[in-house]
């Protein structure tokens, strides 16, 4: 798990840990140390291959804000930003 500032840079999840709990746990943690540093929304990028990373974040109350394409790896790939609002 990375992140810096409102932005989740990573969350990386073993697949033997898939749906244990890990993962909602990291990002409990990172939208807790977002949210204590001042920013009242978090925000991600997943890309539209992704399908169960969308369903995950959308559970977690993510909603679409963009989309663009994936620059960092001069694809095809189209990137979806996600926000959340914090409390």
């Amino acid at each position: 798990m990375d992140w810096q500032g409102d932005f989740v840079n990573a969350l990386h999840v073993r697949g033997s840990y898939s749906r244990s709990g890990v993962g909602s746990r990291l990002m409990d943690k990172a939208e807790a140390e977002i949210s204590k540093s001042g920013f009242t929304a978090a925000r991600l990028e997943t890309d539209t291959f992704n399908s169960v990373s969308q369903q995950f974040y959308a559970k977690r109350g993510y909603t679409e804000a963009d989309r663009y394409p994936d620059a960092e790896w001069g694809s095809d790939l189209v990137t979806i930003l996600l926000v959340k609002a914090l409390q």
